[in-house]
């Protein structure tokens, strides 16, 4: 007796392996979501219970026609009874349409406060956690979570009002008209019920795994889409056909696995009504001859019994419809309460300066913890000065721009402005007062005008079109037919990597702020407009602090300190004089590109003519 208990008890309870839901989400739901809009809500509940009032009320119609006009022979009853079907079906649609109306309006509104909120937590989540999370995991935020919560709200509460309220009309119905054949009946409920709980339980493990794997499917086609160039270049279009047919084909299987767990509601439960019904006609047959009900309360009955079979079948797909909502809230929920590591502090300043200097104070830093990339970066840049970073790619330099602007926090150490820890000013000030260059130029899909304005939307036409030819790219914004009202196209595909770095230079340009960060900002310009483009750059880097990484020695010569950064360390510090005194790292560096282009600038001169 005790082992039927335990396994009673354990089966109510689910397996906690499976992911057991956690119903106290359904009260946040409602709380954040659903109670802004608690009146719309309100209101489409009682419209949807006045429609299966009006719904049930066609059933004692029914019972009415059957006794008094057919069996009675009554013809007031059947012209009377004509109207009351015509209202009865009038008013459920009438409320049904009022329903759908206030449930849309309600929705939207809800959708876009939900969507809002999203987006929000997103532009503010740190870049470590929005690169680890991949493009396509937080896309799913906006599309799949957030669509499955909206639905607790808007489409399941509006449902289950509904099923329910049908429902316990017409089993009330069917306890007035025929309360002993009711009873007979009660033994088919756990009979329905056990299947179906097992069946939602299978289904409750399908859904928690189609989230992850509705992240496979869309991170993969979002790198597809990113990098189509160079999967192209690389000829690799049948090596990532294969890879998103594997991830297509786990989403597939899991959608199957799931119609397979789905597809047998329906037969057993129209197995059980069909039993139901064979019962209650044997037993409404004996009824009707002993007397015992009418002709009319039998044919109430069995229409209320259909009835009933159609709500009934829609709560128990609801309860999957529910489990799927409550699984995507829990992710959502989980991603909303995430708070970034970089904030404001409790105490933060605007940083309102400037003339700003900028000081590593034994810095150190890494991605991962094995794999330090920064190692105790000392390093003051006075006000106005230029600083050039040098040395081999993988040494660190767009790192310590990247913690200049906060993106990521060093482990030990800090950086200062006027001998402040940037940690003290708050994040938007900060940025507010840094312009970047870097060498992989993003542009928003819009038109050149907005990009270049992009960091002081107030600016005007021509202050755009000045910023613009500083940066020597007013010429060829002036040959596309709509000028600066031309698109730029996703990511500024329409445009070249030339145009597209003049367009950066120029947005940085308008920006005019204090400290300018340019990482080798013209690596994508030719010999000729990177020659126009750093006359421009030098009056643009003139009383600001600046910081270039460059390649191009020959850029950054008279810049007031070069560093050169090797492993993660600066192993070399000075003017351009000072360190090829010293014949150390810089002189090598030097040496190597000056000859490199000595010699080609001789080989260019012995070509002939027209080559």
């Amino acid at each position: 007796m005790k082992k039927i208990k335990n396994k009673i008890v354990a089966f109510v309870k689910g397996d906690e392996s499976n992911g057991r839901i956690k119903w106290s989400l359904y009260g946040r739901v409602w709380r954040e979501i659903g109670q802004p809009y608690w009146k719309w809500l309100a209101a489409g509940i009682i419209f949807t219970i006045l429609a299966a009032g009006a719904e049930a009320y066609t059933i004692t119609i029914v019972q009415q026609v059957v006794d008094k006009a057919f069996i009675e022979k009554s013809l007031t009853a059947i012209y009377w009874l004509g109207v009351q079907v015509i209202v009865a079906f009038g008013a459920k649609g009438a409320f049904t349409y009022a329903k759908a109306l206030i449930m849309s309006k309600g929705g939207l509104l809800a959708s876009a406060n939900l969507q809002k909120k999203i987006y929000k937590h997103m532009t503010h989540m740190n870049l470590a956690r929005f690169y680890s999370d991949g493009i396509g995991k937080n896309l799913n935020y906006f599309g799949v979570q957030a669509g499955a919560v909206l639905n607790l709200v808007t489409g399941t509460v509006i449902k289950v009002v509904q099923n329910v309220a049908t429902l316990i009309m017409t089993l009330a119905l069917m306890f007035y008209y025929a309360p002993q054949m009711c009873a007979v009946l009660m033994f088919l409920a756990p009979a329905i019920m056990i299947p179906m709980v097992v069946i939602m339980r299978k289904r409750r493990k399908l859904s928690r795994q189609s989230f992850g794997i509705a992240n496979n499917v869309s991170q993969q086609l979002n790198q597809t889409l990113h990098g189509i160039k160079t999967i192209q270049a690389f000829a690799a279009e049948e090596r990532e056909e294969k890879k998103f047919a594997h991830v297509l084909n786990s989403s597939m299987n899991n959608a199957y696995k799931s119609t397979q767990a789905n597809a047998l509601r329906s037969p057993l439960m129209e197995f059980m009504i069909s039993i139901g019904l064979c019962i209650a006609m044997i037993m409404g047959g004996h009824f009707i001859a002993s007397g015992t009900i009418s002709t009319g309360d039998f044919t109430a009955f069995l229409l209320a019994l259909t009835a009933a079979y159609k709500p009934a079948k829609s709560i128990t797909s609801t309860g999957d419809t529910l489990q799927h909502g409550l699984l995507a809230a829990e992710i959502l929920f989980n991603f909303l309460d995430s708070k970034p590591d970089i904030v404001d502090a409790p105490d933060a300043r605007e940083l309102t300066a400037k003339n700003l200097s900028v000081g590593f104070h034994n810095v150190s830093f890494a991605y991962n913890p094995s794999e330090p990339v920064l190692t105790d970066i000392n390093l003051q840049v006075p006000a106005g000065k230029v600083c050039a970073l040098v040395g081999p790619s993988g040494g660190g330099k767009t790192t310590m721009f990247n913690l200049l602007e906060r993106f990521y926090e060093p482990q030990t150490g800090k950086i200062t402005i006027n001998r402040t820890d940037i940690r003290k000013y708050t994040l938007k000030s900060l940025r507010e007062n840094i312009a970047d260059v870097s060498q992989s130029v993003f542009l928003f899909n819009g038109s050149i005008e907005d990009n270049i304005k992009y960091g002081r939307p107030d600016a005007t036409h021509d202050e755009v079109v000045a910023a613009a030819i500083a940066a020597n790219a007013d010429g060829f914004i002036n040959e596309f037919p709509d000028g600066y009202k031309t698109s730029v196209g996703e990511g500024g595909g329409l445009l070249s990597g030339g145009q597209k770095q003049r367009i950066a230079i120029a947005r940085a340009i308008l920006k005019d702020a204090p400290i300018l960060l340019l990482d080798e900002a013209t690596s994508a310009l030719d010999t000729q407009s990177e020659k126009l483009i750093q006359a421009a750059l030098n009056d643009l880097m003139r009383g600001r602090t600046t910081f270039v990484i460059a390649h191009r020695l020959s850029t950054i010569l008279d810049a007031d300190i070069i560093c050169v950064i090797k492993g993660g360390q600066i192993v070399e510090m000075g003017t351009d004089a000072e360190l090829c005194a010293q014949n150390g790292e810089y002189k090598k560096l030097r040496d190597i590109q000056f000859k490199t282009e000595s010699k080609k600038t001789k080989n260019k001169a012995l070509l002939p003519r027209g080559e």
